[in-house]
């Protein structure tokens, strides 16, 4: 009998903590459905508008994303073993090109997108690091789905943060570090000549 009761509360603390546990990780999936609303409220439905003033275009998606994403945080992953060798002078420099040239280059093409098609798939399975991954799907013009991974973190308060991303599959935060390493060694591990370097690549993606 002890026995048995012993496994019961051991079964029920599993469950217990389980629930707990997808709770707390639905918040994740809560911050990318947020990100999708504000798309279709202050970006989609005033793309007439946008498209003519790109300057504004840019004011707002920076709004969106400065609740979601951690510019210097991305940068300092992109970065990788470089960012102990720059300044601080230089990684603020670097996180502000990143944020710049992607809003410049990416942002009038948030305007191609349909609200309508995006699928904020439920929570599945997750592994056992501090990263909570959420599927989205995009339904395209042509048919194709395209799958997007937001991975989300939790920083010290508690506020979920995009840590990094897979667009079918291809990471987004390890194909940028190994980019970003190939400019270091092509200049010679020059960061200021390397950042020069990122920007103009960044730029040509468009």
């Amino acid at each position: 009998m002890i026995k048995l009761l012993t496994g019961t509360c051991l079964v029920l603390s599993l469950l217990l903590s389980s629930i707990v546990w997808a709770n707390d990780n639905e918040g994740a999936r809560d911050a990318v459905v947020k990100v999708v609303n504000a798309f279709r409220d202050d970006i989609v439905k005033d793309k007439d508008f946008l498209a003519k003033n790109p300057d504004e275009l840019a004011v707002r998606v920076d709004r969106i994303l400065a609740d979601v994403v951690d510019f210097d945080d991305f940068s300092r992953k992109v970065m990788g073993k470089y960012y102990r060798r720059a300044t601080p002078e230089q990684r603020e420099r670097f996180a502000n090109v990143t944020k710049d040239t992607l809003l410049q280059t990416y942002g009038s093409s948030l305007l191609e997108l349909d609200p309508d098609r995006i699928n904020v798939l439920p929570l599945g399975p997750q592994g056992r690091g501090r990263e909570t991954k959420v599927n989205v799907d995009f339904q395209m013009e042509n048919g194709n789905l395209l799958n997007i991974i937001f991975y989300m973190e939790q920083n010290k308060s508690q506020q979920w943060l995009l840590s990094n991303v897979a667009i079918n599959n291809i990471n987004f935060g390890l194909t940028f570090r190994k980019q970003f390493g190939v400019m270091m060694e092509q200049n010679r591990n020059d960061i200021e000549a390397a950042i020069l370097a990122w920007k103009d690549s960044l730029a040509k993606k468009s």
